[in-house]
């Protein structure tokens, strides 16, 4: 597991694209030239769909905004460096299911 904290600015950059990406979804006529790049970018090597870049950010930003007790413990016990107790392991479980019910694990 990975500890990871981000700028405020940045978050809402991955907000702002997010946000973007559904509006090509949706038609949003201000976005076709974008549209337009995603369904060349679709043929390419590495194929990726609108949808599928969409889903793909969206469990990015759950993962990064995940703010639950279990959390501020674990990221308590991994910056101290210390031996990992009963309470860091049961946060880490909580993590991992709550990363798993967004589809992140």
């Amino acid at each position: 597991m990975y500890l990871l904290a981000l700028p405020a600015w940045e978050l809402e950059h991955l907000w702002s694209v997010l946000q973007v990406l559904r509006r090509v979804r949706a038609g949003d006529p201000e976005t076709g030239e974008l549209h337009d790049l995603l369904q060349e970018l679709e043929q390419g090597p590495l194929p990726c769909t609108v949808d599928q870049c969409l889903v793909d950010l969206q469990r990015v930003v759950a993962v990064l905004t995940l703010d639950i007790p279990a959390v501020r413990t674990l990221a308590t016990a991994l910056a101290l460096g210390g031996p990992r107790d009963a309470a860091a392991h049961q946060a880490y479980d909580e993590v991992e299911a709550a990363w798993a019910a967004v589809g992140a694990a």
